[in-house]
C-alpha cells in the first residue's frame, strides 16, 4: 500500500498544521492502569472505554512519521509503563527522530524502579512527568488511590539514579499537578518537594471533571477574560452613576420595578449591546455569580508557585485562573496527532476519547474524532487525506463561537449527542473546547 506523495504548499512551512507530515504525535500505549484515581475519565459512570495496549504491529504504521518529529508523547488514558514493548518503543522512535527532537510520557511513576528506570535511560527516553497532586501521604493515597506516597518518592530517586548512571543521558524529570480546590493551596510546597527530588519541570493544569460530584472542586472561574473586564467596565460606570449593578439577578425578576430597577436593567442591556459590537460573548448569570474572591485565591497562589520556580529553577507551565477570549489550539497549531491503543488516528486530546465531561455544572458528551485507521492506511496517509487537513485548517481559523461562556450554553446544538454543527454552522466541536484557551495543559 503506498503512501501518498508529500506535497508541501509555500504556505505550510508558516503552520505545521497544513505540513505535509505531522511534528508531533501523541501514542496511546495502553489504557490500561494500575491505579483507580477518581478524577479519572475511567472512573466515571458509564464510561465505555476499552481496555487494550498498542500492538507492536501498528506502532510500526508510525514509523515514516518518526524521521520528521519535533516531539512523540507516548501516553494516553492508562499507565505507560504497564506495557511492556515501552522501552522498544522509545529506542525504535529515537534511531529515526532528528536530532534535538525528545520522546518522553506522562505517568504515576509508582511502577518504576531502579532497573526498569536504567533500561528507559538506555532505551532514549528524554522526558518523564510524574503525577505529584499532594506531598501529603494521606491526600496523595486519596487522590492517586491505589498509590503510596513511599512509592513515589523512591521513583523520583531511580530516576535521578538512572540518569547518573547511564552515559550522556538527555533525561529531563518533571511532575504535572492538577490543581483542585482541595489541593490549591499545596501547589508551592509542591514544587519546593519537587525542585529536592531532581525535578527541572512542572506542568500545572487546572481540573477537568468527567462526573458532576467533582464538577464543584474545578478551580477555575468560566467566564472568559475578556467578558469579566467588560463586566468590571460597566460595573465601574454603574457605581460611578450611583447605581449597584450586582442588584440586576433580583431586580430582572420583579413584576413591579422601581425607576431604579430600570436603570440597573438598563445599564445591563446597554452592556449586552456594547458585547455584541466587541464581539464578546457574556453569561449573565455566571457573572453575576462570579466568585472574584476564588479568582483571587488563585491568582495568589499561581504568584507564589511562580516566585518558588524562580527560586529553584524549575521550568513552570501554569494554566490560568479564567480562560483567554483568544483562543489558540496547541495542539493543531503545533502539527500533532493522537493516535489511539486501536489504531485510530485523532486530532487533539478533546477528542481522542468517548466521555462526558462537566464545565461549570454543563454536562457535554464528547464523541471521539477519528481520521482514519493504521490498520488500513498509513500515517503520513492518514494526515494527508483531504478531510483531516481541510479539518485542521478550519481549527487555525478560530472562527467559533465561545459555548461555555454563552447565555444560551449548552444550546441543543452542542449538547445533543450527535453533534453535527455549532450555531455558525461549524461542523468541528471546538467551540465547546476549553483546552485552546489556557486552562488545560500537558506534556507537550
Amino acid at each position: 500500500m503506498g503512501l501518498l506523495p508529500l506535497v508541501i504548499e509555500t504556505s505550510a512551512a508558516d503552520s505545521p498544521a497544513l505540513k505535509g507530515q505531522p511534528s508531533k504525535l501523541y501514542v496511546e500505549t495502553t489504557t490500561r492502569c494500575n491505579l483507580a484515581c477518581p478524577m479519572c475519565v475511567k472512573q466515571t459512570w458509564g464510561s465505555d472505554m476499552a481496555e487494550g495496549s498498542l500492538a507492536p504491529a501498528v506502532y510500526e504504521r508510525l514509523r515514516p512519521a518518526f524521521p520528521h518529529l519535533d516531539a512523540l508523547i507516548l501516553n494516553g488514558i492508562g499507565e505507560p509503563l504497564l506495557h511492556p514493548q515501552l522501552d522498544a518503543f522509545i529506542r525504535t522512535a529515537k534511531e529515526a527522530m532528528p536530532e534535538g527532537s525528545w520522546v518522553g510520557f506522562q505517568s504515576n511513576g509508582l511502577l518504576l524502579d531502579q532497573a526498569r528506570a536504567r533500561s528507559l535511560v538506555a532505551a532514549g527516553l528524554d522526558r518523564i512527568c510524574i503525577s505529584v497532586d499532594s506531598v501529603d501521604p494521606a491526600v496523595y493515597r486519596t487522590v492517586r488511590s491505589g498509590g503510596e506516597f513511599g512509592d513515589l518518592e523512591r521513583a523520583f530517586a531511580v530516576l535521578l539514579d538512572a540518569k547518573r548512571n547511564v552515559t550522556a543521558s538527555t533525561l529531563r524529570v518533571g511532575i504535572e499537578f492538577v490543581v483542585m480546590r482541595d489541593n490549591l493551596r499545596q501547589l508551592p510546597g509542591v514544587l519546593s518537594w519537587a525542585a529536592r527530588h531532581g525535578v527541572t519541570f512542572a506542568v500545572v493544569t487546572h481540573l477537568l471533571p468527567y462526573h458532576q460530584a467533582m464538577a464543584a472542586n474545578a478551580a477555575y472561574d468560566a467566564n472568559t477574560d475578556s467578558a469579566i473586564a467588560l463586566f468590571g467596565q460597566w460595573r465601574e460606570r454603574a457605581s460611578r452613576e450611583g447605581i449597584d449593578l450586582q442588584l440586576y439577578p433580583a431586580v430582572f425578576l420583579k413584576y413591579a420595578k422601581t425607576a431604579g430597577d430600570l436603570k440597573v436593567i438598563e445599564i445591563v442591556e446597554s452592556m449586552k449591546t456594547d458585547a455584541v459590537s466587541r464581539g464578546v460573548f457574556l453569561h449573565l448569570e455566571k457573572l453575576f455569580g462570579m466568585s472574584e474572591s476564588r479568582a483571587r485565591e488563585v491568582q495568589s497562589v499561581f504568584d507564589e508557585a511562580r516566585a518558588v520556580a524562580a527560586e529553584t529553577g524549575i521550568a513552570l507551565e501554569l494554566p490560568l485562573a479564567v480562560p483567554k477570549s483568544v483562543r489558540k489550539c496547541d495542539f493543531v497549531e503545533e502539527g500533532a496527532a493522537f493516535v489511539s491503543w486501536d489504531g485510530n488516528v485523532h486530532p487533539c486530546y478533546f477528542l481522542w476519547h468517548h466521555y462526558r465531561c462537566f464545565l461549570d455544572g454543563h454536562e457535554k458528551l464528547v464523541k471521539p474524532k477519528v481520521f482514519g485507521s493504521l490498520f488500513e492506511l498509513g500515517i503520513l496517509e492518514i494526515w494527508n487525506s483531504p478531510t483531516y487537513r481541510q479539518f485542521r485548517q478550519n481549527v487555525i481559523g478560530y472562527d467559533y463561537p465561545y459555548c461555555f461562556n454563552c447565555s444560551f450554553a449548552l444550546c441543543d446544538s452542542v449538547s445533543t449527542d450527535d453533534f453535527e454543527q455549532d450555531c455558525y454552522l461549524n461542523t468541528e466541536p471546538c467551540a465547546a473546547c476549553l483546552w485552546c484557551q489556557g486552562v488545560f495543559h500537558c506534556l507537550r
